[in-house]
């Protein structure tokens, strides 16, 4: 069984792995991975990462590292940001533009803008589409009307997304951009202003500064938006460096949305439009002529060519965004989800039940309720296809089968989000499409059967997941007795009067605490120093005897991010009772209103037998092993 840790622990030895904190220039998250943009490739320690317990893959693409972990992505990334700081974004789109190989450098480039750009989104698109089930089931199961005032002011709130996407792509794309959030949503609302609506609805053209404008509605729009955004951050460079600053504060905000304003209705919104279009087009032409074979095409490229671009998936979202805006369904983009998520869940559920391997059953079944139910598929993906490469090929060949069908049925999705089992009623839709939905059940039943029958036919090598049971065992070995004392000289406190909640209440393990009375913290044990914190603040000492230690310098000093305090030891570095690990400055911490207790934690405590305390120092003792 791996070790589990705490987010706070994850996040250090992530850390670690992406070569310290120094190193990360932006951080960012999806619904399953940590997006990490590096200074320096060479520093990430890749093997460190895959070992970190509950880290399910590691995708590395030049300077993008991103570190698959599920569900608990929100706590994780958390705990990351906490122990980042402070980081500064100017540099992401450099950064994410650098390096790669020239024939595919402008696609994957381009591919992963638009990931950033709409991954933050995906939350809302999520809820409108539970909410578009949760108005499906009140009107089918529970008789409510769509004239009845709830009915409508939930379907009110799940079109808004859809609607108002103008004004969220805006935010994140200005984030991604670097420019000024508040002033592009300022714009996207502007073009959905109702007066701007009123007058767009009847088409033609009308004129701004003397200038034609083309007459069209933007409610729903993803590429205008982008590319007035992005050429709006231009601008606004541009502006800070001619505008003195004395009057900068008023001005520049003022110039930068009156001309971005006239390039919005001039250039970019018709050309936005004209692009989106064409893919429009495009998509008819498919389903005319071939949709049988448009998901089944997706899908191998994605299985092939898109191993390169992780998250390029994201980027396609506005197709079905235009597709659900247009003609009610959406038939590619959705399908594609649908085959490529439940698909995991069933071929998780299949391992877990034929392997033998604790381990690897620990990860197989919340994988497949992850995918089944949550409609996430990253942990099967990165935690077991990746890993196995016949039980890859058996999803993908299951994946196939599935699209083929579905595209012969001509399959559709009547909202955003029809990729897990919880939102299958998305395939019924608001007109009671019947023969979709029980076309979208036998997918649902072929993917099962196949998944199944592929499993356990192939012979499949699960002893990868036997190396980690034995790595982890290892680590996890503790025996004899460990003597744990003061880390500085100062009055001792007991656990239950540390002035953090969390630590008082043992969250960490048992502690202790020690009001200094010198600024020379010193090891409290014999040991090998695992882990420095990057923010200075603390250090994770492992004795001899399996006993790990955390010395934490402060009450929430890693608010100074490493100000006023050095760490004299290096990770791996041996040091014995008594030996200078760090100083510290009171001074610093005085002036910034940080609380100078010195804490030690014993994290590993379940490990032993029996806990002793006393005022001088801890004594640890367990069986011997």
């Amino acid at each position: 069984m791996a070790k589990k840790l705490s987010f706070k622990e994850m996040a250090v030895l992530i850390l670690q792995g992406l070569g310290k904190r120094e190193n990360i220039s932006n951080l960012n998250h999806c619904a399953t991975r940590l997006r990490v943009v590096v200074k320096d490739p060479s520093l990430v320690d890749i093997d460190a990462l895959k070992k970190v317990p509950q880290v399910l893959g590691v995708e590395v693409r030049n300077n993008q590292v991103q570190v698959i972990v599920g569900q608990i992505i929100e706590d994780l990334f958390v705990a990351v940001e906490r122990e980042c700081g402070n980081l500064e974004s100017s540099s992401q789109v450099k950064e994410e533009l650098k390096g790669m190989d020239k024939i595919i450098k402008p696609f994957a480039n381009f591919l992963q803008l638009m990931a950033g750009i709409m991954s933050p989104v995906i939350p809302a698109l999520i809820a409108a589409g539970f909410l578009t089930v949760l108005l499906l089931i009140m009107n089918l199961v529970f008789g409510v009307g769509t004239d009845n005032s709830t009915y409508i002011l939930l379907n009110n709130l799940a079109q808004s997304v859809f609607y108002f996407l103008p004004v969220f792509v805006a935010y994140t794309a200005a984030k991604k951009f670097d420019t000024e959030p508040v002033l592009a949503m300022l714009l996207a609302c502007w073009l959905l202003y109702p007066d701007w609506v009123s007058m767009a609805s009847n088409g033609g053209w009308t004129s701004y500064f003397g200038l034609p404008v083309m007459l069209t509605t933007y409610n729903g729009a993803v590429l205008q938006i982008i590319l007035s955004v992005w050429i709006m951050s231009v601008i606004d460079k541009q502006l800070k460096r001619l505008i003195p600053i004395s009057v900068r504060h008023f001005l520049k905000p003022f110039l930068l949305i009156l001309i971005i304003s006239i390039i919005t209705l001039t250039l970019t919104g018709p050309m936005g439009g004209l692009i989106t279009n064409y893919i429009a087009a495009g998509i008819g032409w498919i389903r005319t002529y071939a949709s049988w074979a448009a998901v089944p095409a997706i899908i191998l490229f994605s299985s092939t060519v898109g191993l390169i671009c992780p998250g390029f998936h994201l980027a396609l979202i506005p197709i079905a965004l235009e597709s659900l805006g247009t003609v009610g369904y959406d038939d590619f983009i959705n399908i594609w989800f649908f085959c490529c998520t439940i698909t995991p869940g069933f071929i998780a559920l299949a391992v877990g039940l034929k392997t033998k391997r604790n381990n690897l059953k620990q990860i197989a079944f919340p994988a497949a309720l992850s995918a089944l139910f949550g409609g996430i598929s990253e942990p099967t993906v990165y935690g077991i296809s990746y890993k196995m490469p016949k039980i890859f090929l058996a999803s993908t060949a299951t994946s196939l089968i599935t699209a083929f069908v579905a595209g012969f049925m001509s399959l559709k999705c009547y909202g955003f989000g029809g990729y897990s089992i919880t939102n299958i009623l998305l395939y019924l839709g608001a007109g009671n499409d019947q023969s979709n939905f029980i076309n979208a059940l036998i997918c649902v039943a072929i993917m099962a059967i196949c998944a199944f029958v592929f499993v356990w036919l192939i012979n499949f090598d699960d002893s990868v997941y036997d190396e980690d049971e034995d790595i982890d065992t290892a680590k996890k070995t503790v025996y004899g007795e460990t003597h744990i004392g003061k880390p500085v000289e100062g009055e001792y406190i007991k656990q239950c009067d540390i002035a953090d909640s969390l630590i008082s209440q043992g969250a960490l393990g048992e502690c202790f605490g020690i009001k200094p009375s010198s600024e020379d913290i010193i090891a409290p044990i014999n040991g090998i120093v695992k882990v420095v914190y990057p923010t200075k603040h603390a250090i994770i000492i492992e004795s001899d005897n399996g006993a790990e230690v955390l010395i934490h310098i402060g009450i929430d000093s890693v608010l100074l991010e490493g100000k006023g305090i050095e760490n004299l030891v290096q990770v791996n570095q041996r040091v014995t009772k008594g030996e200078k690990i760090a100083t510290f400055d009171s001074g610093i911490f005085n002036e910034n209103k940080i609380n100078d207790t010195i804490i030690v934690v014993l994290l590993n405590g379940k490990s032993f037998n029996k806990i002793n305390k006393s005022s001088d120092e801890l004594s640890y003792i367990t069986a011997i092993a």
